[in-house]
């Protein structure tokens, strides 16, 4: 892309680690319209998750926000022509395998409809969960930190750090590994706890490996006492996080993309199709 203004350069600089350029938002949004969606797809026999939905609608954010969809590498601000997302996926429970916890990848996820995206993502952490890994350089990684000595291992991982703050190396295994945003869900497998409410995060994300512009992540839903036409209603709300780099996106953009998240998850079908089959991307 073109060389960043000299704004942005100062931040760019003032950023640098180990100083962390990322800025948390909480914030929830009313899931009712979201959850009616869901329900109305499922008698249609189109099931897709609570989960994979919010996925779509951080790829469709992305889209209408492509300032937000890159990283830094080195000195330079690029920018993805495609949305890719990485989820990690919990191994406690999966028999056989020594891992707790691995990384799903959905790339492109901007060119699916959401059915297709809940497709590919319930094959991915399948894969994931049987201990077949499809993204090759993830694959690689997880196998050879189970052979290799520690030493060697850190080593490893030091110089594929070192790689990804290259020009040329940054961008191929930047586009090898295909995510441009991450989206986890502490909780939201389980059913929320009576007497126990979700408010919030504070996260520090590490500038190191694979670097993203943005990071998710939301809770279960919540039954909540809410506002609605100025009188007390009870609603399901969905807790959710925003991590955004500062390098990227300042606070008026990182408003905006939290405006468009929360409109897209309180009318879903008008982004993604009554049978949600519209394009992710537009």
């Amino acid at each position: 892309m073109s060389r960043p203004n000299v704004v942005r350069r100062t931040v760019i600089w003032w950023f640098q680690p180990p100083t962390s350029p990322y800025v948390t938002v909480n914030f929830a949004v009313d899931a009712t319209n979201a959850r009616a969606y869901l329900a109305r797809l499922a008698e249609r026999g189109v099931r897709i998750t609570l989960n994979q939905l919010v996925a779509a609608a951080i790829a469709r954010t992305l889209v209408e926000h492509p300032y937000a969809n890159g990283r830094i590498i080195g000195e330079r601000l690029v920018l993805a022509k495609r949305v890719g997302i990485a989820m990690p996926v919990n191994l406690l429970d999966a028999a056989g395998l020594r891992r707790e916890v691995s990384m799903a990848t959905v790339a492109d996820v901007d060119q699916l409809t959401l059915g297709e995206l809940a497709t590919r993502a319930t094959r991915t952490l399948d894969a994931e969960r049987a201990g077949e890994p499809k993204n090759p350089l993830i694959r690689t990684m997880f196998a050879l930190g189970e052979w290799a000595p520690q030493l060697f291992f850190r080593s490893t991982l030091r110089a594929v750090d070192a790689a990804v703050n290259t020009s040329y190396l940054g961008d191929v295994l930047y586009h090898q590994i295909g995510v441009t945003t991450a989206l986890s869900n502490v909780g939201a497998a389980t059913r929320a706890a009576d007497g126990l409410w979700f408010r919030g995060a504070d996260i520090h994300l590490p500038q190191r490996l694979m670097q993203v512009g943005t990071f998710w992540a939301t809770g279960a839903l919540q039954d909540e006492v809410v506002p609605v036409d100025g009188a007390p209603a009870i609603r399901p709300i969905l807790p959710c996080v925003l991590l955004f780099d500062h390098r990227l996106v300042d606070g008026v953009r990182g408003t905006k993309l939290v405006q468009t998240f929360a409109a897209l998850l309180r009318d879903p079908e008008a982004a993604f199709g009554a049978e949600g089959s519209a394009r992710i991307g537009g």
